[in-house]
């Protein structure tokens, strides 16, 4: 599939749960925060654990926007259901 094809899934599935599976065979779930034309942004669906009462932001990142995903590297995207929650 292409990047474009990719892209235009994510923003249809935007604030949606979902497993995302790479070519390299990592595989990432969350929640699709935001889409650019090169990344898709990952909400963890598991809060990380704070540590002293002090968090990390999501996934180590500072940004608020989750994690980057490339849409080059995306090999499936599927929707999680409601009961994975």
């Amino acid at each position: 599939m292409s990047i474009g094809h990719y892209h235009g899934l994510c923003n249809k599935y935007r604030g949606r749960a979902v497993e995302i599976r790479c070519h390299g065979g990592k595989v990432h779930k969350g929640i699709i925060e935001h889409v650019d034309r090169h990344q898709v942004f990952l909400r963890p669906i598991d809060r990380p654990k704070q540590l002293g009462g002090y968090g990390y932001g999501w996934g180590g990142y500072g940004s608020g926007l989750g994690w980057g995903v490339a849409l080059g590297s995306i090999a499936t995207l599927s929707l999680l259901p409601l009961f994975f929650w």
